[in-house]
């Protein structure tokens, strides 16, 4: 069983803590890119927008240099709040949209990103 680990207030760095409270950060955060923030209402449309969000911000929060081996579907899904069965279709859609490239299997996922990092430059390019 997947559970949600907690973070000592005092490891958080202090910058974070004054943008949000130690409560919210409790299980720790996940970079923003601010050239995402300016373009999200651009790349995220439609009824499912915040569930891609939320499984394109579940793989950055996985990755880490020197990874020894890649996460699980179920691993990710637990990361973004949903079932492992609904992740699985929004991380296809974001594969058909040309957004990700995925490999692997369920107990083994590779999610490369940079198709989507791609889409963030060019639509951030003309600001």
């Amino acid at each position: 069983m997947l559970e949600r680990h907690q973070i000592e207030p005092e490891r958080l760095p202090g910058v974070v803590v004054a943008k949000w409270n130690a409560e919210v950060l409790s299980e720790g955060f996940i970079p923003f890119p601010k050239r995402l923030l300016r373009c999200l209402p651009k790349l995220f449309q439609g009824q499912h927008a915040l569930e891609h969000l939320a499984v394109i911000l579940a793989v950055v929060d996985y990755k880490r240099p020197q990874l020894n081996r890649p996460p699980s579907a179920e691993y990710l899904a637990f990361i973004a709040g949903m079932e492992t069965e609904l992740f699985n279709r929004r991380i296809d859609e974001l594969k058909a949209q040309g957004r990700v490239v995925v490999q692997g299997t369920d107990v083994a996922i590779d999610v490369n990103l940079e198709p989507f990092i791609e889409e963030i430059m060019k639509a951030t390019q003309d600001d």
